[in-house]
Parts: structure tokens; sequence; C-alpha cells
């Protein structure tokens, strides 16, 4: 095996994170088959350049993802082939996710207003009941077309921000980011079917009743903090979700329509 020969130099997180990716890259590109075994740890630290203590944690994360095997006293295996490489800003930014995957994104504000957050919303972005938070509504555009209507609550301290930027911006998060130093390093997410009501009908130039996937977001920063609550509304024939579960780890969980708490 020749994984620990490509340097690390350049690639972002921890020195195991690298590890781990360029174990995946082996898999991905063929150097280790589904079904092989893979070096010991002492060997893979050897190879490395690191402690056995930093391959190990590099191992449990692929282990934790379903890539290896994870059985005590066995040789870890390859049981599959991970996906390419995430994006970094898949569904944090719907026009960052678009411009990585070499699509043209849009939007536009059709309307935007304060209102009193309430106790749902309140719960959702940490805030207290009777603060403000901005609402808006978009319409998004995927290479001219539109493709989904976005309803988007932010607390006070970014809707401030957020009510000054031009209708039509690209990248909320982008410039978020760029200009303000707010970065979205996190988000929860659940995705259920919806059938389309009057008003996304008439947003979206379609007939009432075609089916819609619904997804709910709440982003947060660095800290944890709720920086918006967010349901966005696609058209059902311009988007899937991929997720991969196994054996040692379970990102997808079954929910009741009342279940999701923060939503």
């Amino acid at each position: 095996m020749t994984t620990g020969q490509a340097a690390a130099n350049g690639q972002p997180g921890a020195r195991y994170e690298q590890i781990a990716e360029q174990i995946r890259d082996a898999i991905r590109e063929g150097r280790l088959a589904v079904g092989d075994n893979l070096p010991a740890e002492t060997v893979l630290a050897e190879e490395f350049g690191v402690a056995p203590g930093t391959v190990r944690e590099s191992l449990r994360l692929l282990v934790a993802e379903g890539t290896i095997s994870g059985r005590r006293g066995v040789r870890k295996s390859v049981l599959r082939v991970p996906r390419p490489a995430a994006i970094a800003e898949e569904f944090r930014s719907f026009a960052q996710w678009a411009s990585a995957h070499g699509r043209t994104p849009g939007g536009l504000v059709i309307e935007q207003s304060w209102e009193i957050a309430g106790e749902r919303t309140a719960a959702a972005l940490g805030v207290d009941p009777r603060a403000r938070v901005l609402a808006v509504l978009r319409v998004r555009t995927l290479d001219g077309e539109k493709v989904m209507v976005e309803r988007t609550r932010y607390p006070e301290r970014l809707g401030q921000i957020i009510e000054a930027l031009p209708a039509d911006l690209g990248s909320v998060t982008r410039h978020l980011a760029d200009v303000h130093g707010i970065v979205f390093a996190g988000a929860d997410h659940v995705f259920s079917a919806i059938v389309c009501g009057i008003q996304d009908a008439a947003l979206l130039d379609v007939a009432r009743g075609r089916p819609l996937l619904r997804h709910v977001r709440r982003s947060r920063d660095a800290a944890g903090r709720p920086l918006e609550v967010s349901e966005d509304r696609y058209l059902a024939n311009n988007l899937s979700v991929a997720i991969t579960n196994g054996r040692n780890v379970n990102p997808l969980s079954w929910l009741t329509s009342d279940d999701v708490d923060w939503a």
C-alpha cells in the first residue's frame, strides 16, 4: 500500500483527518479494494510518519463512517468505496453548492419582514420568544430555472445585516463569511415530502399538488450558536439526497412529522 507516499501538504484539517482522506483516496483509486486488509497500525504509523495513536484516530473515523470494518482483534478491512470527498458547502449554501457542481445559481427576495419569534422559532434560534427575527422569502433558480422556495428566519443580530443586502445577492452565506466573518460551520437537516400549495405553485410557476422535497435546516456557527432556521421546498425532479450508513454509524433517522423540535 502506498497511501503514505502522498504528502498531506495543503490539505485542511487535523493530521488524523488528512490520513483518513488519503486512505479513502487509496480505496477510490483502486490501490485498496473492497475486502482487502489494511496494514497494521504500526505499519501505517511508520508509513505516515505519525504516532500509532494518530493512525488509530484515523481508523476510528473510517470505521464510524462505514468505510472499513471495526471488529476487535481482527485486521481492519475495506467494506466499501467511499463517495468522492464532500463539497464543504453542501447544504450550507444553495448558491455555493450549485457553483461547486458547475451550475449557475440565482435567486430573488420576494419579501422580508420583522416578526416576533414565538415559541417555536425562538427554540430553533436560541432567542427569547419575544425577540425580533427577520423572515425572508426567496425564490431560487438553477441555470435560470426556478427550483426552490426558501423561507428563512434569522436572529436579530444577523437580520440587521441581511435586511440591507441586495434582493438578488447570489450567496448570503458567502457574503456573511467574506464581509462579516460569520461562518456557517455546521447544520442539522430534516428531509420530507410535501405537496405544492397555492403560494409555492405561484412562485415556482407550476401546478398545485406537484410533489416537493421539503428540506428543514438549522445552521450553526463554530461555537454552536444558531445562525438561521430555514424551510426550503424543491421541485422534486431537481434534487436527490445521498447518505451512507453502516453497522457502526447511522446518521439516518426516521421521524414523524412532529418530531423535529427545533424546526
